[in-house]
């Protein structure tokens, strides 16, 4: 949250209902008790980091580099919720960072809206605007994502995951152009053309999450030649 809404916050406190604190605090622990559950009887984890990857089969190797991402959103997930649960408690109304799980976002620039949300409108607010927002698309948001990709780690791999995320981003603006929902979203076709578009945007996060933070795609590509 910005600081001028934090400090307007802290003279005047929001008083969220003790209803609504005690659902939050209810999907704040289901989300612990999914992620134990996981760990406990998915060894997806241990798997990769193992590197035990042998005998796999391609399809096999795909779904421990799906549920490694889903491990990874909800390793943020489960903190970032502690804390704006106890910011709640405490009269503060943060942003909720996760809005949607990261298995549950057909569109690429909705998954990215709705991941880390927060720092999300940072970067909107401090560089994607400065530097022509959607007047200036391509280079506005190659950069900001090379500058997320920096701030994660100094590292090649993160770069490559930035620069695929911006390149990944193209189809969908692409098609919303050619396409858009105002002029054909009557017709009966249109919908068939949102799923497929879907189903790729979904594939092509999936790759370049995985090439950033899980390192299984190389190794994917070589088990299935």
């Amino acid at each position: 949250m910005s600081f001028n809404d934090f400090t307007w916050q802290i003279k005047r406190p929001s008083a969220t209902p003790p209803r609504g604190l005690f659902s939050y605090a209810l999907r704040f622990l289901a989300c612990i008790l999914t992620m134990e559950v996981m760990l406990h009887y998915m060894y997806v984890v241990a798997i990769k980091d193992a590197g035990a990857w042998q005998g796999n089969t391609p399809a096999e190797l795909s779904m421990i580099g799906l549920w490694n991402l889903i491990v990874v959103w909800l390793k943020l997930l489960i903190p970032w919720r502690f804390f704006r649960l106890w910011a709640l408690a405490d009269g503060i109304d943060p942003p909720e960072n996760m809005v949607r799980c990261m298995a549950n976002n057909y569109s690429t620039l909705g998954f990215w809206r709705s991941w880390h949300r927060s720092y999300n409108l940072w970067t909107v607010r401090y560089i994607y605007i400065p530097l022509g927002g959607s007047n200036n698309l391509i280079v506005a948001t190659t950069l900001v994502f090379t500058f997320v990709a920096l701030w994660h780690d100094l590292s090649f791999r993160l770069l490559a995951w930035g620069w695929l995320i911006s390149l990944f981003i193209l189809p969908e603006i692409i098609g919303r152009k050619l396409l858009p929902a105002a002029k054909y979203g009557d017709m009966s076709w249109y919908r068939h053309v949102c799923a497929l578009g879907a189903v790729l945007n979904i594939l092509l996060m999936l790759i370049a999450n995985l090439v950033g933070f899980v390192d299984t795609t190389k190794l994917m590509l070589r088990l299935t030649d």
